[in-house]
Order: C-alpha cells, then structure tokens, then sequence
C-alpha cells in the first residue's frame, strides 16, 4: 500500500513514495517496465541486456546466439517423433 509520507526509495529520490512497492510514481513505473537495477523480473545475465530471461539464465536473443540449433524450452509439449518408414 502505497505510503505517501515516506520518501521515494529509489536512490536520490526525495517525492513521496505513493506509486507502489515504496517508489514514488515514476519509479514504480520504471521498476514495472524492467528499467531499475532491481527488475521486476530475472533479466539476462549478459552484461548490459535487461531482456527478460526465456532459457538458461539468456533472452530468446543470446539463447540463439550461445545454443544455436537449440529452443528455449516455451511449452510443456513432448515432441512427437517422427513416423517410422
């Protein structure tokens, strides 16, 4: 709940923390979209890219890249073998 007589906790940030999770609007709005240091969700561990994470730890971008021939695993499917000629 957000609580406007606390300050923003984002680093350097003084407006009152009424956005959500204890930022101020403009910060919970940056947290959101996977812009702060902190992410919303696990980011891609390659340096500099804050993609969201698809398989092994990398986005659909640097999974291609390091594993290529490989898909990230999307769905819960088994694949269905190919008929026996």
């Amino acid at each position: 709940m957000p609580n406007p007589s606390v300050s923003c906790k984002h680093e350097g940030c003084e407006k009152p923390s009424d956005g959500g999770k204890g930022y101020c609007a403009r910060h919970y709005a940056a947290w959101k979209r996977g812009r702060l240091p902190k992410a919303r969700y696990k980011t891609c561990r390659v340096e500099g890219c804050r993609k969201p994470v698809t398989g092994r730890g990398r986005c659909a971008e640097h999974f291609a890249r390091d594993y290529p021939g490989k898909q990230a695993a999307a769905t819960g499917e088994t694949p269905t073998p190919a008929p026996a000629t």
